[in-house]
């Protein structure tokens, strides 16, 4: 295999794993008692078809992608197309109240926020005229929409084809994309506890991020065929690193 020092950020990373075990199995989610499987090569064309979708929609270098929901494919899937854009992340627990979601999405200006579902999509537009900075509301569950007629929704699966299309028209932009990411590009806003006052955000710039997760990879070292059940919250920190 070539050289990985090259690999300085999250969707670099993805793509050289697709490329090299397409058809291994990147993860898993249960559903209605069933556990659908996703290889590198799933996890890649939705990370791809996201992020030019995203583009569609303005999203560009030093844009904050907010994410608000539980922990699914989509989530990352949201998160590492932002990189891909060398646009930041933003994880919002999704039991947040309506004024702490208010107050991160001002305080980091975020741009598109990414909903899991009615709930969360009825959260975000109670604050939408207190939150200026609001341009589009990307919803991943469908369930319910239908009685929203708000010009800044926009269901997944629309920006999905959006994607699609463009990568079709352009071919090879979103290599090109990936190749302008740097190492030192901030990828990703985690917010600290707020057990005081409103909670700060710690920047994190991609490389050092990949860095302490390949330092606890060597203390506590991991293998294709071990399993990771992902529980704790995605806007955690920790669980960013696992």
């Amino acid at each position: 295999y070539p050289d990985i020092t090259g690999l300085n950020t999250f969707p670099k990373l993805l793509a050289y794993n697709a490329r090299y075990w397409p058809d291994a199995v990147a993860m898993r989610e249960k559903e209605f008692g069933v556990w659908n499987e996703f290889t590198w090569r799933d996890y890649q064309q939705a990370v791809e078809r996201f992020a030019l979708g995203l583009r569609t929609l303005g999203v560009g270098q030093g844009d904050v992608v907010g994410i608000i929901g539980g922990n699914r494919p989509e989530w990352v899937h949201c998160e590492l197309a932002a990189h891909a854009l060398r646009a930041l992340s933003l994880g919002i627990y999704q039991d947040s109240l309506g004024d702490e979601v208010q107050y991160l999405i001002n305080y980091a200006e975020v741009k598109v926020v990414m909903c899991e579902d009615e709930e969360q999509a009825d959260k975000v537009l109670e604050l939408v005229e207190h939150c200026p900075c609001i341009r589009h509301i990307i919803y991943h569950d469908p369930r319910g929409m239908r009685k929203y007629d708000d010009p800044r929704l926009i269901s997944q699966e629309e920006l999905m084809r959006r994607g699609e299309e463009v990568g079709r028209q352009e071919p090879g932009l979103y290599e090109r994309l990936l190749a302008e990411g740097r190492g030192d590009d901030l990828a990703m806003l985690i917010t600290t506890s707020g057990t005081t006052a409103h909670p700060k955000l710690s920047a994190m710039r991609a490389q050092p991020f990949l860095d302490h997760c390949l330092a606890y990879l060597r203390a506590d070292p991991k293998y294709p065929g071990d399993n990771y059940v992902s529980v704790l919250p995605l806007p955690w920190i920790m669980e960013q690193v696992y």
